[in-house]
């Protein structure tokens, strides 16, 4: 018998999938150098040189503001009390229980000593089956479970606040439980995202040959009108965060995830918008080489056109000025903080990390000084 690229991509073992098609599984190894960090020492993050201003993105990365250091001074004069609760959702193909991500915990703590962290499993069990359900699942079954989970955590609801971090594809998913639970679940103050795909993906990844046939049934998945069936959209993740605007209206009309929590359909949840728009820090960091997520502009909400390659950034478009979920009001209050770094998809240093984890992090007291930026349009 022989399959179709469909069937042999649904019937792999997800551990196959973390090392061809998406493999963030190993971005967590390399105890000095986190995601295999390659970034360029001249753009390396420091509490010192975390931009003020970013004025074209994806342009010139992390752009520096003379002014930083008097300005991050005042922002990391906190009050002297514990540090709010920290969760972590990982990315595709990673698990709560890997090595990579408790160090990425101990750095926070060394950041901020006592603090409380909370490594988010999608399914409430740890090792291949978090790892399995990172690749299949109902992203909103799975959604549904964590806000539950957060709200039973002793520490967690009964802090004042929590920050978190998402990788990747925990980007949205933390974003989505901001906005579908963030009015009786544990709120959230800072919610940073490391190169996740907010306005979605148009395909897995640049395939290296045309015999990568793993990578090439991936990709024949998504451009399939397989993709919007509802045993697709019910099971497989990345499906679930698909979006071609080539084919807008059966997204519209079937994907179970990302047309819901970015408010796209003509019925608006204005919940969404009051949630997303309650925190105090909406921070996006992007990659300017990543080849991983397609687009890669899509960390940061921007539409591209694949034909053309052109770019509408967030404040051209609809989602932001009519304020579908909130981006607007939080961009107007300085809560919407834009960051990019040169390097691939999760290239990022401790030393990096530390610095980010240092600003955005911390007491329930702290100060944050609103980012002056401005996008040139």
């Amino acid at each position: 018998m022989r399959l179709s690229p469909v069937s042999v991509l649904l019937s792999l073992p997800a551990l196959i999938y973390s090392f061809v098609i998406f493999p963030e599984a190993e971005v967590f190894q390399i105890p000095n150098e986190r995601h295999t960090g390659t970034l360029a020492p001249k753009v390396a993050i420091t509490p010192e040189n975390i931009p003020e201003t970013i004025s074209e993105p994806l342009v010139e990365i992390t752009r520096l503001s003379p002014k930083y250091t008097r300005l991050a001074k005042q922002a990391l004069d906190a009050p002297d009390d514990n540090p709010l609760p920290v969760v972590i959702w990982h990315g595709l193909g990673d698990s709560a229980d890997a090595k990579g991500l408790k160090e990425i915990a101990s750095l926070v703590d060394e950041i901020h000593p006592g603090t409380y962290t909370y490594l988010i499993s999608a399914v409430g069990a740890a090792g291949s089956a978090d790892r399995q359900a990172s690749f299949f699942g109902n992203v909103t079954q799975q959604l549904d479970y964590v806000c539950h989970a957060l709200a039973k955590d002793n520490i967690l609801r009964t802090a004042p606040a929590i920050d978190a971090i998402g990788f990747s594809q925990g980007g949205q998913f933390l974003r989505g439980y901001v906005e579908r639970c963030g009015s009786w679940a544990p709120k959230v103050r800072s919610l940073v995202t490391f190169g996740s795909q907010h306005n979605g993906i148009v395909e897995f990844q640049k395939c290296a040959s045309t015999t990568d046939w793993i990578c090439q049934g991936a990709n024949a998945l998504l451009k399939s009108s397989t993709v919007w069936s509802d045993f697709v959209q019910s099971r497989l993740v990345p499906a679930q965060y698909y979006r071609d605007t080539n084919d807008y209206e059966n997204y519209l009309e079937h994907s179970n995830f990302l047309a819901d929590i970015n408010n796209e359909r003509k019925e608006k949840n204005a919940t969404y918008a009051k949630n997303l728009a309650a925190l105090e820090k909406f921070v996006m960091v992007v990659f300017d080489e990543d080849k991983t997520v397609i687009p890669k502009e899509s960390g940061w909400f921007a539409e591209v056109n694949v034909t053309s390659n052109s770019v509408t950034k967030l404040r051209d478009r609809p989602i932001y000025q009519e304020d579908w979920i909130g981006l607007k009001k939080l961009d107007e209050k300085g809560g919407l903080d834009f960051l990019g770094v040169h390097g691939e998809h999760m290239h990022l240093l401790d030393s990096d990390l530390k610095a980010l984890f240092e600003k955005y992090f911390g007491p329930a007291g702290k100060k944050f000084v609103p980012q002056q930026w401005k996008l040139e349009l």
